[in-house]
């Protein structure tokens, strides 16, 4: 039976991310495709301290090469960007522990 793990972890996160803007930063998100800047939920110190607490939430910091605005402008765009960084650090473990393996 398969699962579809990737999703679920997207719906998790996206879930998290709601969580965090209502009871971490104190603001109501529509939903998880309301654009975060044009409504006025996000500016330029919200979104500092939004990274923040993603990167202390989620385990994730975020590459300067990847911080660009249209990343950040709704729960959505964020949840993909959160996956992706964890899919890419799980592919780099795996790879290291590989490494470590056959070096042996």
């Amino acid at each position: 039976m398969k699962t579809d793990t990737p999703n679920r972890d997207y719906l998790a996160i996206q879930s998290q991310l709601s969580t965090l803007f209502t009871e971490v930063m104190h603001v109501e998100v529509p939903s998880f495709d309301t654009d975060l800047f044009d409504t006025g939920i996000l500016d330029s110190q919200r979104f500092v301290e939004l990274l923040l607490h993603i990167e202390k939430n989620f385990n994730t910091q975020i590459d300067v090469e990847r911080f660009e605005i249209e990343n950040f402008r709704c729960i959505e765009k964020i949840a993909t960007l959160i996956l992706q960084y964890k899919s890419s650090n799980l592919s780099k473990v795996s790879a290291a522990v590989g490494a470590h393996q056959s070096s042996e």
